[in-house]
């Protein structure tokens, strides 16, 4: 479950499910996220977004290990097994009071952290044959993609989107047939020489920040 894409007011729905009548535009029974993985795992991803509200709810399936459903009175026990997920630092928002500190060392029983893209090239080769092949490329569209070279050129970029930025990167390539530079990727020396001059902002802060675009430009240029 994606709870980052679901609105909240429909995410209690997703997870514990709901009856017949329950809120306007229920028409029939639903099972939820947890019924339906009874005997397996639940996924929750990006579950730093859940409401406040909701969080309560979850942590009460956690400890209790039953749901119930919106509209009913009756409980239901479940046996899943939680996998969550999250970009945020839950510690945090535990401090910035946005995320219960019950659910939060409820739920960290065993972390895994990910390491990001730059700290694992020797993963690079892997994720893009993966990649290319999600794409659909065959292999003599794809074959300027899987050279030793352009390998290497992936294996040095910081990657600050990490594995969607190096998703959308190879997809351009695939739709200009070639292996397009990556300081250029992101069309931002285009937009530097076609921005227009901020004059919507007082001169100290359009001045404020051409500047600080500049410095960026600068060393970029020095480093590369």
């Amino acid at each position: 479950v994606d709870c980052g894409a679901i609105p909240s007011n429909l995410l209690e729905s997703e997870l514990f499910g709901h009856e017949k009548g329950a809120f306007t535009g229920a028409a029939s029974r639903r099972i939820g996220a947890f019924e339906e993985a009874q005997g397996g795992t639940v996924f929750l991803d990006e579950i730093g977004e859940v409401p406040l509200e909701l969080q309560a709810k979850l942590l009460r399936v956690l400890e209790e290990r039953q749901i119930r459903r919106v509209g009913a009175n009756a409980h239901v026990p479940v046996d899943v097994r939680i996998i969550a997920a999250t970009h945020r630092d839950l510690r945090a928002e535990v401090n910035a009071s946005r995320f219960r500190s019950d659910l939060f060392f409820r739920l960290a029983v065993l972390r895994i952290t990910l390491p990001a893209l730059r700290e694992r090239p020797e993963d690079l080769p892997a994720i893009s044959e993966q990649l290319l092949a999600s794409a659909g490329a065959d292999p003599e569209r794809g074959e300027a993609l899987r050279t030793p070279e352009f390998i290497t050129r992936l294996q040095q970029f910081a990657w600050p989107g990490n594995v969607r930025e190096l998703r959308n990167y190879l997809e351009r390539c695939l739709v200009f047939e070639d292996a397009l530079p990556l300081a250029e990727e992101d069309g931002q020396e285009e937009a530097w020489e076609a921005s227009p001059v901020l004059t919507a902002l007082p001169y100290t802060d359009a001045r404020r920040r051409a500047l600080a675009e500049f410095e960026r430009r600068y060393l970029q240029g020095l480093l590369e």
